[in-house]
């Protein structure tokens, strides 16, 4: 991904276009599709469709990206002239902030590879919905706060599997466990405190009879230079396999972040610590309430629980592969 952004780093050095004209360049692996700088300096990309004037889309202007269909562009060389006249789809980033400009290359450039080379408008609508929904999210309050992301990316980036975790985590916002396949379950608990103290809730540590439920503890520490959330991302991006599955991860990123995406650019954690620290424990081995004790009327049970002296588990040769991808 990195490529993206030292290509968009060489179009900043162009001199600003005015009009329907933009200084443009090439894509790696990519054919008809390019990427361009704005007026306002902002990084664009070039859509090419098929079947442009079979349907008529209306283009969304919103805060952090616009779109705009079907527009006839003039794309310019480095030496100003015209070398392309051609209809694209424009997306651009309205937002002048580093941190977005590099988020903003990848994630889009993520849909474009996914992409068939030349795709048809409707094709193009589904992914670009999709793109809309992620930036929205930026406007909306976080799921959980940053220490807690940071530590769901560490067991991701630890893991052996790191495909089959992603595709298990957080299927569903409402969803009790971090990561769950179907059958099994992981949650992911962070502390900054000496000892392993965890908020849990009673129904959390009481999954349904045939799955098994690990708990991974982890000690973090918040430093002034360090690891930071996308830091963990671009090492797992790096890691995947199925490339068509890092849309998804970066939409669940977006969710959790909300409000505080810009902000996570400034937050970092000890890396060496936080992985020195990680252990695993059986649900079952953790004492609970026991419900027999618990009036019928009262709901929504919460509790801190300090695991510091609880056994850990080993958890190699088990027949679950959620939990031996954490091996």
């Amino acid at each position: 991904m990195d490529n993206i952004l030292i290509i968009f780093e060489k179009l900043k050095k162009t001199a600003p276009i005015s009009g329907e004209c933009f200084s443009f360049s090439t894509l790696p692996t990519i054919k008809y599709h390019k990427i361009g700088i704005s007026q306002d300096r902002q990084p664009i990309f070039f859509i090419k469709c098929e079947n442009i004037y079979l349907s008529t889309l209306l283009d969304a202007n919103l805060e952090f990206i616009s779109v705009h269909f079907n527009r006839q562009c003039h794309l310019i060389n480095k030496r100003g002239l015209i070398v392309e006249k051609e209809t694209y789809t424009i997306i651009t980033l309205k937002k002048d902030s580093e941190f977005l400009q590099e988020y903003f290359l990848n994630i889009v450039f993520i849909l474009i590879k996914s992409l068939p080379s030349k795709p048809l408008l409707k094709e193009l609508k589904i992914e670009i919905d999709k793109l809309i929904t992620l930036f929205s999210r930026f406007s909306k309050p976080a799921l959980k706060t940053i220490q807690g992301l940071w530590a769901e990316l560490l067991i991701i980036e630890q893991s052996n599997n790191p495909d089959y975790l992603i595709k298990s985590w957080h299927n569903s916002i409402t969803d009790k466990y971090d990561f769950n396949d179907g059958i099994d379950k992981i949650e992911v608990k962070s502390t900054t405190k000496s000892r392993r103290i965890h908020n849990f809730t009673q129904e959390q540590l009481l999954p349904n009879s045939n799955s098994k439920l690990i708990i991974s503890s982890i000690y973090t520490k918040e430093t002034g230079t360090g690891t930071g959330v996308f830091d963990l991302v671009r090492t797992i991006e790096s890691k995947v396999k199925e490339k068509n599955i890092l849309f998804r991860f970066n939409e669940i990123i977006a969710t959790t972040l909300g409000k505080d995406f810009e902000k996570s650019s400034e937050v970092f954690f000890d890396y060496q610590y936080a992985v020195d620290s990680i252990r695993h424990y059986d649900s079952l081995d953790i004492p609970k309430i026991d419900i027999n004790h618990i009036p019928v009327n009262i709901i929504n049970i919460r509790f801190e629980y300090d695991l510091t002296d609880i056994k850990t588990k080993n958890i190699e040769g088990r027949k679950s592969k959620l939990h031996n991808a954490l091996i």
